[in-house]
């Protein structure tokens, strides 16, 4: 590979902040930045055994790793971690806002309190992180990225998701209204939308998902957290400088193929 191309997946000296790390697709994307060279601080809410664990394999790659706690649905602990990881590395250059939760219910029992907590987390999260991590990108002065997870079922409904569906669809329209008042900083903002991802115990919570998502992907599998990992690396990368205010959907084409 030409080294100048080389060089733009070279995260050596770059700081990038991960939330949601300690356990399923976050662990994966924190790895793909550790194997590019980056400084990943990786957040974490419930989940810190896992945390400490992947920063440890991170670490075995030879790129620094740390975890911090943060509950993303307070914007005062958004702001406290960000602070943190900023005055721990002395920078922040890229934020993946990964964290995120779906309570499963039916429709007619999702509960004002079941609302509440998926909205607080994935979209006041997404939003409070963000501003918070912005805030260090802007006072550096040489702008940064921040690429949140959003999900297929921002743009296609889930049944029994309407809570779920409409907390991804906010984080994708938030993606572009964030693109438009951070580009003048040099800020890019762009998301990643995750179909069916490959997770265990994923046949025993949802039986015959995987067989009917395969038969309909024209790519004939489901995700990987490393297909996800590969996606934030682009868009954090100088290879997307042009693109912001973006959702990149990665699902092996599964939301634009035919139903016949």
């Amino acid at each position: 590979m030409n080294k100048d191309y080389a060089s733009m997946l070279d995260f050596h000296g770059k700081v990038v902040v991960v939330t949601g790390a300690g356990h399923g697709m976050g662990t994966g994307i924190a790895r793909c930045f550790g194997k590019a060279g980056a400084t990943v601080a990786v957040t974490c809410h419930g989940s810190r055994d896992g945390a400490e664990a992947v920063c440890q394999e991170i670490r075995e790659m030879g790129s620094p790793a740390e975890v911090f706690v943060m509950d993303q649905s307070s914007p005062d602990d958004c702001q406290r971690a960000m602070d943190e990881i900023a005055a721990k590395f002395g920078r922040i250059d890229a934020l993946v806002n990964n964290a995120g939760i779906n309570i499963n219910k039916p429709t007619m029992e999702i509960s004002e309190e079941i609302w509440d907590a998926v909205m607080d987390t994935n979209v006041k999260g997404f939003f409070f992180c963000s501003q918070a991590a912005a805030k260090h990108m802007i006072a550096q002065g040489n702008g940064g990225a921040i690429v949140s997870v959003a999900s297929i079922n921002g743009f296609t409904p889930l049944p029994d998701g309407a809570h779920y569906g409409a907390s991804k669809a906010g984080i994708i329209m938030g993606t572009r209204s964030l693109a438009m008042d951070f580009g003048q900083y040099g800020i890019r903002v762009n998301a990643v939308a995750p179909g069916l991802m490959d997770a265990p115990g994923l046949d025993a919570a949802v039986p015959g998902w995987r067989e009917r998502y395969v038969s309909r992907a024209p790519l004939k599998r489901i995700g990987k957290w490393e297909d996800i990992g590969n996606v934030c690396l682009f868009l954090t990368s100088p290879l997307s400088d042009w693109v912001t205010g973006q959702t990149i959907i990665a699902d092996g084409g599964v939301v634009w193929a035919p139903a016949y």
